[in-house]
């Protein structure tokens, strides 16, 4: 049976390594995710074009994420131009949620991984 106890001195043990990594991995992605969601509604607010290039492309990387959101709420529209996303600010909630869920899920190894 592996030792999973180690001191300071001593590298941890493997499988410890491959958790910390797979935290890195979950970090990233859901900041990614974070910052595209972010700059979708910060576009949509300052009243970006549909027909911008980089508009549309933003749009086909978020619609998969954000399309189970749209129309949760009605997002109000100032002067013709200006949306406020309120569905994808729940959105944002949500998907801060699920990555509340897996970090907990990580550290649960994490600590089996140190304990045992």
């Amino acid at each position: 049976m592996e030792d999973t106890s180690y001191s300071n001195d001593s590298n941890p043990p493997r499988s410890l390594r491959i958790l910390t990594r797979i935290h890195l991995v979950v970090n990233y992605l859901f900041c990614l995710l974070y910052g595209l969601i972010g700059l979708e509604i910060l576009l949509d607010l300052a009243g970006a074009s549909e027909s911008s290039t980089f508009k549309q492309f933003l749009n086909a990387l978020t619609r998969p994420l954000l399309g189970p959101f749209v129309g949760l709420f009605v997002d109000p529209v100032f002067r013709g131009r200006y949306r406020l996303r309120v569905s994808y600010m729940v959105a944002l909630m949500v998907y801060a949620l699920v990555h509340l869920a897996a970090y907990g899920l990580i550290r649960l190894f994490e600590r089996r991984q140190t304990h045992w």
